[in-house]
């Protein structure tokens, strides 16, 4: 009798503290849905049991559908997990070793002749990145004009035209197409069946939309690509609990031997990388994770393993202001019992405030942007992505505990300079600019490419609307540039219609004059009309 009762109080005790983690978890990313930077699925396991699922915001912003556990999203770079596995797969086959050269199978690419496929699956061949290509001509004409970013295995270098070849390699040996191979090893055997590729093809009531910004109507959809793009280095979807189906069965061994999985999981070259897999230090534990996370146009994605203690941590994102590394720390702290903090915001900030610090800072080591989007600030230029910023202060904000954005003013309480302090260090900025100029660069123009932008005029009354009218452009291509910076390009999505940060080149046929318009009126969602007169 007294062994139940020790049992049941365990069971009791365990259940509690369950629910504890569930209710701090839940209360995190809501504060996070709250001020607009999670947008998404989350899933959490334990020794084979989910003990968190959950989604919040939206899948269609415009429309107000909600995010659900079954929401579909792009993971991007965690395709390169799966693309590992196969490789790791077809050695167990007798079909291709890791000590193959690249030569063996693109025998025009004389620089493969002491490149491995171990090489590629570690970051560590110096093949140096390229453009989107549809296919594998196209990706070794790329090649063949480029050196080698380094001298092979002497470095680390993350790059997804490792992963590229590999695609083509799997095609190659399998006779299959490389999606193909992917689904018959581990989505069908798996039962994963909301997870695959041709993203943009798909026609289903799950499927997520990936936003720059998310904030209703004036939600802007970030870039799509045309192509089935980055294919083998990122071209998959999933959901959370797809991925958990492929967690399991992974890393206990049911697609590939348990010792190819720790070789896969153990650094090569470099702490945090191995094969196809980044190692995760947890701050002050000796604890290891593996996994790997994936970054690309509107969504973002985590994908993580306590190898060790059967945890897995899945995150899945559809909009680019999310901060997804750090909410991903904080959940690993929760699940560790290492932290129960609830995300705070200055309560004293006001709409003014925000407006203040929005400008153009400028110092030796780059140039940076404060916009204010929606009251939302995002910062962005030399040294980080656009990234949302958590205001502590009306001077003060923060990315991660570790990473503040401290403002300074002069003695009228102008903001005059911002201080940027990471682990690698402190840099100051001076702000030499309040507003934005945006203008227009491309071989439409006179500067071309290499040149610096054909700055756009704005009115005093509506310092967001930017036009040049009776502008004469050549037949070419041409994007618009905020002050001379590629960190900060507009062109258009794979609709050729709507604008997005980093889209495709919008195409002048005809040569002569045009009234061109930019409008930033709405900063999540930016609009622009080219007329021919």
């Amino acid at each position: 009798m007294k062994q139940i009762l020790v049992a049941l109080l365990f069971v009791i005790s365990q259940s509690a503290v369950l629910a504890q983690k569930n209710a701090v978890i839940d209360d995190l990313l809501s504060s996070y849905e709250k001020i607009n930077q999670f947008s998404g699925s989350v899933l959490v396991a334990e020794k084979g049991k989910v003990i968190f699922e959950k989604s919040y915001g939206y899948r269609n912003a415009v429309k107000q559908e909600k995010n659900t556990n079954n929401s579909k999203y792009r993971i991007y770079s965690t395709t390169k997990v799966f693309t590992t596995i196969v490789i790791l797969k077809l050695q167990e086959q007798g079909k291709l070793s890791l000590e193959d050269k690249l030569s063996t199978y693109f025998p025009s690419y004389t620089k493969g002749d002491s490149i491995t496929i171990r090489n590629m699956l570690s970051h560590t061949s110096g093949i140096p990145e390229t453009e989107e290509a549809n296919n594998e001509e196209e990706l070794l004409k790329q090649l063949l004009t480029k050196p080698l970013d380094f001298s092979v295995d002497t470095k680390w270098s993350y790059c997804n035209t490792n992963f590229y070849l590999l695609g083509y390699i799997i095609q190659k040996v399998t006779g299959q197409p490389y999606e193909e191979v992917i689904a018959e090893m581990i989505l069908k055997p798996f039962q994963m069946t909301h997870s695959g590729f041709h993203f943009n093809d798909l026609k289903d009531e799950n499927k997520a939309l990936g936003y720059e910004f998310i904030v209703g109507e004036n939600s802007n959809e970030a870039l799509r690509f045309k192509s089935d793009h980055p294919y083998a280095a990122g071209a998959m979807y999933s959901t959370v609990e797809d991925l958990y189906k492929f967690s399991e069965a992974f890393y206990t061994g049911k697609i590939i031997d348990t010792n190819l999985v720790k070789y896969m999981c153990n650094p090569y070259l470099e702490e945090h990388y191995g094969l196809g897999q980044e190692v995760y230090s947890i701050q002050n534990s000796d604890k290891i994770l593996v996994g790997h996370g994936g970054l690309g146009p509107g969504y973002r994605c985590r994908f993580i393993r306590d190898c060790e203690q059967e945890v897995a941590i899945i995150l899945l994102a559809n909009s680019e202001m999310v901060p997804i590394d750090k909410i991903a720390e904080e959940i690993t702290g929760i699940i560790y019992r290492k932290s129960k903090k609830k995300i705070e915001v200055g309560k004293n900030v006001t709409h003014s405030d925000l407006h203040q610090i929005e400008g153009i800072y400028s110092s030796k080591e780059g140039t940076f942007y404060v916009r204010i989007v929606d009251g939302m600030v995002v910062f962005n230029g030399s040294i980080l992505p656009r990234v949302p910023l958590i205001p502590v202060t009306k001077t003060l904000y923060q990315l991660v505990d570790s990473f503040t954005f401290n403002f300074k003013t002069d003695q009228f309480g102008k903001i005059k300079a911002i201080t940027v302090t990471n682990l690698r260090g402190v840099k100051t900025a001076e702000k030499i600019s309040d507003t934005f100029p945006w203008g227009i660069i491309g071989t439409a123009t006179t500067s071309g490419w290499d040149g610096k932008d054909i700055v756009m005029q704005t009115k005093k009354g509506n310092p967001h609307l930017y036009y040049l009218k009776n502008y004469p452009l050549n037949a070419g291509e041409l994007r618009f540039r905020l002050n001379n910076d590629w960190n900060n390009s507009l062109a258009l999505n794979n609709d050729d219609k709507n604008l997005c940060y980093d889209g495709y080149n919008i195409k002048i046929k005809e040569t002569g004059k045009y009234d061109i318009v930019l409008d930033m009126t709405i900063a999540s969602k930016p609009r622009f009309s080219m007329k021919k007169l």
